[in-house]
């Protein structure tokens, strides 16, 4: 009880695997040793996975900590991300009374399949939640959809309401296919440009009820200067619009901003899709 030391919260390290009321238990992807942070990211206790887990229980009683129950929106970021890019829609879903978890997982150190792992280890231990909806971003919405399509515990004890994806990775678009090829740009972004070839994510399922699901396709300034390259060079930066089997629910939105997330217009109809069913 004695580790209060103060942290980064962790990114492209530490992957997340329990969560409670802003404290979470975090797992070094390489390391594999864990460690408990308190909503501060101060860490409060490290070693195994049980020894943070006791550790959180008696830390339960310190700080009176209240108990979480309901309905949880789970936040998963994109390619070379981390939570934080969610804190403008994390204030948002807590102002409509749902609990919120922007979720870190090691993105550019591991390949789909580990990451699907942690999320479903993740799931597996979260407590007194008993409805989930999700908000990806990128590759997120990738591994969101191999996860829901494995039959795990708790499936069968949590109810899966919406989900809402900001520019999903196009299954046709060619780039990161060729990034691979780059001695550095492996090196940059990690084992996963291996898994993200058109073959590959093809065959990741669609999602099993297409109706709970929204896309948001955000054209950001940079994009909007995409739009201009010849026909030849657009495919390479999946400046076109997928919408997976069956999802009617889409919206396009332009700003300035890179990043999505810190767009009002996005931020307002993430939240009008997860408490209403739609964006209009």
């Amino acid at each position: 009880m004695s580790f209060n030391f103060y942290t980064l919260g962790g990114s492209q390290f530490w992957e997340d695997v329990f969560y409670y009321q802003k404290w979470r238990i975090q797992r070094n992807y390489k390391t594999k040793k864990y460690r408990l942070l308190d909503n501060w990211d101060i860490r409060r206790a490290e070693g195994s996975f049980d020894n943070c887990r006791r550790a959180f229980l008696k830390y339960i009683e310190v700080f009176q900590l209240s108990r979480q129950k309901g309905h949880m929106v789970i936040l998963l970021h994109g390619l070379a991300d981390s939570k934080n890019i969610f804190k403008p829609l994390w204030r948002e879903i807590i102002k409509k009374g749902l609990l919120a978890a922007a979720i870190n997982y090691p993105s550019t150190r591991k390949k789909i399949d580990g990451h699907v792992r942690q999320l479903d280890f993740f799931m597996n231990h979260l407590e007194d939640i008993t409805d989930v909806s999700f908000v990806t971003k990128g590759i997120g919405g990738l591994i969101l959809r191999k996860l829901l399509s494995l039959d795990s515990p708790w499936q069968q004890k949590i109810k899966i309401q919406r989900i809402v994806e900001i520019n999903p990775v196009n299954s046709d678009t060619p780039l990161f296919e060729k990034l691979a090829k780059f001695r550095f740009c492996n090196w940059l972004l990690g084992p996963i440009l291996m898994d993200l070839t058109p073959e590959y994510l093809k065959n990741i399922p669609d999602f099993k009820k297409p109706s709970q699901v929204g896309i948001i396709h955000y054209n950001s300034l940079l994009g909007q200067v995409f739009q201009w390259l010849p026909q030849n060079l657009k495919k390479y930066f999946n400046v076109t619009n997928e919408v997976h089997s069956g999802i009617k629910n889409t919206i396009n939105i332009s700003g300035y901003r890179c990043n999505p997330i810190k767009n009002e217009q996005v931020i307002l109809k993430c939240v009008k899709f997860l408490t209403q069913g739609q964006f209009r």
